[in-house]
């Protein structure tokens, strides 16, 4: 059964913004699969300190969360963490929808 799908509604305003920062967070895949298995946890910081600074600004709260544990584990360098992270962060990303709205 496929997993239910994660809804961020967005203020309106933003939804011309929204295709470039969600392909920007695909990069981010990219990233964190070519830096996990090089043990370059500065290139994972740098990428998650990207999603954190402006993911609340676009009203992804969750994934925001999700790159402070990012870039808290790389700060240790805790591999296995990193490792169920990435999963974590493939999987918001692949069930993620968003819906604009006008936020007054």
């Amino acid at each position: 059964m496929p997993l239910e799908p994660i809804v961020v509604t967005i203020d309106r305003n933003l939804e011309d913004l929204v295709p470039v920062y969600m392909a920007q967070r695909r990069a981010d895949q990219a990233i964190l699969a070519a830096a996990l298995p090089a043990h370059d946890f500065a290139a994972i910081r740098r990428m998650a300190h990207a999603i954190v600074g402006a993911s609340a600004s676009y009203g992804f709260d969750e994934l925001g969360q999700l790159g402070e544990r990012i870039g808290m584990a790389a700060r240790v360098a805790d591999v296995a963490v990193l490792v169920r992270l990435k999963a974590e962060f493939d999987d918001y990303l692949s069930r993620l929808s968003v819906k604009d709205t006008l936020i007054k």
